[in-house]
Parts: C-alpha cells; structure tokens; sequence
C-alpha cells in the first residue's frame, strides 16, 4: 500500500510538472547585444583589465619608498648603548632622473589606453558574437518551419499514394517512395529542431550565461531580414585603419614601447638621493645634517647596455606587430566586403528569380501530378527544388547579415551609421 501510495505520488507530481507552462523569454537583436555587454564574461576580464593599467600607472610614477634610520656612534668599547656619542634621526629618499619619471608616465599612459582600447575591442567582438548567434537561431527557426511544411506535404502525398495504389491507379514503386519521402521529412523535423536547441544554447552562452540558463527557450521578436548598404570598399579599409580598437590598441602600445626605449638609454643618467637628520652630540641636542647623493652607472656596458639592447628589440617587435594587424585588418575587411557583396547578389538572386521560379515549377507539378500528367518521382524533383531554394535562400540571409556584423566588428562601428 505504502508502495502504491508513493507511485501515485510521484506521477501526480509528474502531472503537474508537465501540466506546468514552459517560461520563455522574448528577445529583440537589442536586448540581446545589451545583455551580452553586461554578463559576458570576457567584457568583465576586459574591464578589469582598465582597472590593472591605471593601478600598474600609480605605482609607476610613485617615488621609491623614503626611508628612515636611527644611529648610535662613537660609543666606547665596553660601554651600553647609552654610552653614545653622537644619536641620530635621518630621513632618506632617492629620486628618479625627473625625465625619466615623466616619461615612464607617458608609457603607463599609453598602456592605460591600449588597456581601454582592448576592452573596445572586446565589447565588439562580444557584440558580433551575439548578433551571429542571434541570425542563426533565427535560421534554423526558418529551417524548423520548412522542415515541417515540408513533412506536411510528405504526410499528404504519402496517404494519397496510398489511396491510390488501393484503387490500382497508383503503383507500388509510388507508394514506397512517399513512404521513403516521409520518414525522410520526420527525420528532417528532428534534426532541425535539435539544431535549433543547440543555436539558442549557444545564444545562452554568448549572453553570459552559466550551465543551468543554458536550455532557456527564446522568443526572438526580430526577424531575419535582409538590408543593402551601398558600401565601398576603400572607405571601409580608411575607417578600419583609423577606429579599429584592436588597431588604437597596438598604437598605443608602440608608443609605450618607444617611452620605454627612451627610459633604457636615460638609464645611464645619474639618480638623485636626499638625506635630513637630526642629532644630538653630547649635551647639544640642536644638530641637523643634510646630505645629497648620485648614482654613478659605472656598469654600463652590463646593466643599461641589457636594458638598451631589450627596449629596442622590443619596439621593433612591437612596430611588426602593429603592421601585420594593419595587414590583416585590411585582409578581414575585404574578406567580410566581398562576402557581404556575395550574399548580398544571392539573397537577391533568389527573391528576385530563383525562389518565384521554383514556387511556379512546384505549383505546375502539383497540378500536373494530380491530372496524371506527370509521375511521382517528376514532382518529387519539383518538390526537393523549391525545398532546396527556400533552405538555401535561408542560408544567404543569415551569411548576409553575418557578413555585416563582421564589418561593424573590422571597422569599429556600426555600418547604418
């Protein structure tokens, strides 16, 4: 009894969770860009990031630690402490050469903005992550629907084949192949729809969100559309080179590099050192001292040659750097432009020709099919052609709206601006 009592429970319990409505969520392109800017975990290692170079440019034009020393001279053997001759107070602190000091400032400066640049170019590739996520789940949306409309014919031309084939004026070989054609479409049904849980999972995660969020369905209010810019492709490379955060950030760090080159040679200059004490000698408590100090760079062929010999390779290394992300910037625009001008032709191609032509041929096939006119496998061909250019239509307009969130993320802006 207690047995049965406890399944009756359970399954009551399963009831009412399956009777239970399903939370979704509705999302716009907006809300969704604006989520991942806030919770994306990248953008908050990237702001932290800000947070280290301002730290790292306090601590660089701060003053060496003063210091302070207590001295007991002139006691005589055998005697205490007490026994001193002269005590006292003195107060120490070494100082940089004052160029040298403002130009470490200028170098952490410069770090401090290829540290802001960065998280720029973070926040962009952040926000191209979301919109390519966004466009897909859409996509396969538009997948699932057609995978379904398409298993409704399936199932339609299926019970008719078979209708026929029971009155003799279909064949067997018709009946087989619907059959074939359905469980085709029912797989097909699966397969999207499994694809579209993994294109909103992963919308989830460019949305910063952790495992157990990961599964939240989307009500997506914004459609897969499709826009044409008049785009030139020299501008967008001019842009690009001038507002590319990832770009500014390499500028900036040149310019530490070179900062940085100029500090090593000002290494053989002299550092400075000042010293005030008070003493006390004998019975006269009233003494002070002041001393200066220098360094003198008598290892220079060691020391400042290494650091001389480590901040120019490092400027160059640096100034490579900075060409070879201008070189590959200019590649990712141009790549990103052709593709979107590619997609741009195709969408219109298939609106314009190829999707009103396969809808024509599909609706003479039908009705030729229906008056004997034409075989099955003839309008099977039909069918698989207008299925073929509404999933390939689909394609091209997700690459399309792809292609010009790549754009905005090269040239550092958005593209209708």
């Amino acid at each position: 009894m207690v047995k049965l009592l406890s399944l009756g429970g359970l399954l009551s319990l399963l009831c009412h969770a399956l009777a239970l409505p399903q939370s979704t969520e509705k999302l716009s392109l907006k809300e969704a860009v604006e989520i991942a800017l806030q919770h994306n975990p990248e953008i908050v290692g990237a702001r932290r990031g800000i947070d280290a170079a301002r730290g790292r440019f306090w601590r660089g034009i701060s003053p060496a630690p003063a210091s302070i020393s207590v001295g007991y001279d002139y006691i005589p053997t055998g005697s205490g402490i007490k026994g001193y001759g002269e005590r006292y107070v003195a107060v120490s602190q070494s100082l940089d050469f004052p160029t040298t000091i403002v130009l470490r400032g200028s170098s952490l400066s410069s770090e401090t903005d290829a540290a802001e640049s960065n998280f720029l170019a973070t926040s962009l590739s952040i926000t191209m992550q979301a919109k390519l996520a966004y466009y897909a789940v859409l996509a396969k949306q538009q997948k699932l629907r057609l995978a379904e409309e398409n298993l409704t014919v399936a199932d339609d031309f299926a019970l008719k084949a078979g209708i026929r084939l029971t009155v003799g004026e279909g064949t067997n070989l018709e009946h087989l192949t619907a059959r074939v054609q359905r469980t085709q479409a029912q797989n097909a049904v699966k397969v999207a729809r499994n694809e579209l849980r993994l294109a909103t999972s992963e919308l989830n995660l460019a949305l910063g969100r952790g495992n157990e969020q990961l599964g939240q369905e989307l009500t997506l209010t914004d459609s897969l559309s499709h826009q044409s810019y008049a785009l030139s492709l020299e501008s967008l490379i001019e842009q690009a080179h001038q507002s590319n955060p990832q770009l500014q950030s390499a500028r900036f760090r040149l310019s530490a590099a070179s900062a940085n080159r100029t500090i090593a040679w000002s290494s053989i200059l002299p550092n400075f050192s000042i010293s005030y004490s008070r003493q006390v000698q004998g019975n006269n408590p009233d003494l002070y001292g002041v001393s200066f100090g220098i360094s003198l760079p008598i290892w220079f062929l060691l020391d400042q040659r290494g650091q001389i010999q480590e901040a120019t390779a490092e400027h160059a290394r640096v100034e490579a750097e900075l060409t070879s992300k201008q070189n590959f910037l200019s590649l990712d625009v141009k790549n990103a432009y052709l593709e979107y001008t590619n997609d741009e032709r195709q969408v219109q191609l298939y609106t314009t020709e190829l999707l009103p032509q396969a809808d024509e041929v599909y609706r003479a096939a039908a009705l030729s099919y229906q008056a004997g006119e034409i075989t099955y496998i003839e309008f099977l061909q039909a069918r698989q052609t207008l299925i073929s250019a509404r999933s390939t239509y689909i394609d091209a307009l997700y690459r399309v709206n792809a292609a010009i969130a790549q754009l905005e993320k090269a040239v550092g802006r958005t593209i209708n601006e």
